[in-house]
């Protein structure tokens, strides 16, 4: 992805990425008139950020003349530019003042964040600015990804994982750096490479890093990976991200422990729609379908209706999501949608066996009538107190031990956002949603109802 005006820099730790940024903007202050802040969410990374401002105009052949050579600031009297670092909190930014490059490093650590943002947004609304920070859990950072990456925002998404290059591998580190490590690290490393047996999950990630970033992970990659792990446990997936959901970790008591990911096995829409044709009934040979619809109003702002359907293997037992809707439409035209997916326009029938369960509490009954108004055969679903927990429980237990594969990222993003409150009930967080996890909920539980006769 390249960058644009409005960035922002989701990143591994310790990757160089606040180096470069600031040294893009010293030499746009030295080639024109550029006014340029970088700042840091506490006054030792402050430090830092103006310590290797400072060596790179001490290391220049030719260095720019300063008017002013503070502890906080430069002005470049040639140019007109000036260059101001500070500390979140330090200094408001408004309409009077007029920035061209702003940066803000490691932004999900600032205490606030929107009060900063709002000031630079208003100084450089012709300007470049760039936020990069590492995960920190799932805060008013967090919000700003979302909504970039549900394309709601006018900030451009850069999401860069620790294995981007080689610098973080178990080939990387001297002899004198790993003997300092424990004796099971050094065991670990020290494994042939053609001896090393590789986890399913980390056979996963090496696909995905193909796959996605174009990325062959060597063997060291691995070992360093799995060392750091031992070392940090869930906070690895934070420091060191290899997507864009994990690594912003729940801060309270989460609900759902671990969750396998597979976005290979999606079926898409017009893939979907039509598997009432012979060819593709043969590709759900040994297979059952099963599905659940978390209902709400139908209204703009408020919570979504999500249809999502899970492909059981009968020889397997291993199951998957393959297909979701989700929308804010009048529940009338959800189940016009719903409707062209499951039954064939031209004789009326279903295209396929299926067993739907719809929740039925509250606005649910409205849900349940259309349902019923279009001949979609279905169960009605009670989802209150008494049966809610149970199905939380049981849908996590299926994403940890992978029984359940999840291929929806959206999905995954809900799962993680979901903590105990201090009732030990598991709820969304404020302001966050769970529609996606309770129409697969429900799913779960009908998958536990008898399986459907199946005909080809």
């Amino acid at each position: 992805m390249k960058k644009t005006r409005r960035n922002l820099i989701l990143k591994a730790r310790q990757k160089g990425i606040s180096k470069v940024i600031d040294a893009d903007q010293l030499l746009d202050c030295i080639k024109k008139a550029t006014n340029a802040v970088v700042i840091s969410h506490e006054i030792k990374a402050t430090g830092r950020l103006f310590d290797a401002v400072r060596y790179y105009i001490d290391n220049m052949e030719i260095k720019p003349a300063l008017s002013i050579d503070s502890s906080h600031e430069m002005k470049f009297p040639k140019r007109g530019s000036s260059y101001f670092i500070g500390t979140a909190g330090q200094r408001a930014f408004g309409r009077g003042d007029t920035i061209d490059r702003a940066h803000l490093s490691e932004a999900a650590y600032y205490q606030n964040l929107d009060k900063i943002l709002g000031g630079i947004s208003e100084a450089a609304e012709y300007g470049q600015i760039d936020i990069e920070t590492t995960a920190n859990g799932r805060e008013r950072f967090y919000d700003l990804w979302k909504k970039a990456k549900e394309g709601k925002s006018p900030y451009t998404r850069i999401f860069i994982p620790w294995f981007i290059d080689n610098e973080y591998s178990a080939d990387s580190l001297t002899e004198e750096e790993k003997r300092g490590l424990s004796v099971s690290v050094q065991k670990l490393f020290s494994i042939p490479e053609n001896e090393f047996e590789l986890t399913k999950e980390e056979r996963f990630l090496m696909q995905k890093a193909e796959r996605d970033f174009g990325v062959k992970l060597a063997i060291g990659q691995i070992k360093w990976r799995r060392y750091k792990i031992w070392d940090k446990a869930d906070m690895f997936f934070q420091e060191y991200p290899e997507d864009d959901v994990s690594c912003f970790l729940q801060s309270g008591r989460s609900v759902f422990k671990g969750i396998t990911t597979d976005e290979t096995k999606r079926i898409p829409l017009d893939d979907f729609e039509n598997w009432g044709t012979e060819e593709k009934r043969k590709k759900l040979m040994n297979k059952t379908l099963y599905a659940g619809v978390d209902c709400a109003e139908g209204t703009k702002d408020g919570d979504a209706h999500v249809f999502a359907v899970i492909n059981v293997n009968r020889i397997t037992g291993k199951s998957a999501v393959i297909y979701e809707y989700h929308s804010n439409e009048p529940i009338d035209v959800f189940w016009s949608k719903i409707k062209s997916v499951i039954i064939d326009k031209k004789t009326g029938e279903p295209k396929f066996e299926i067993n739907l369960g719809i929740e039925k509490n509250g606005v649910g009954v409205a849900h349940v009538k259309q349902a019923q108004r279009f001949g979609i055969n279905h169960k009605a679903f009670n989802t209150g107190p008494e049966n809610r927990p149970i199905m939380i429980t049981e849908l996590e237990e299926a994403y940890r031990k992978g029984n359940l594969i999840e291929t929806y990222p959206e999905a995954e993003d809900e799962a993680r956002n979901m903590i105990y409150n201090t009732n030990n009930k598991a709820e969304a967080q404020k302001g966050k949603h769970d529609d996606r996890i309770m129409a697969r909920a429900i799913a779960w539980q009908m998958r536990q109802q008898p399986v459907p006769k199946v005909t080809w």
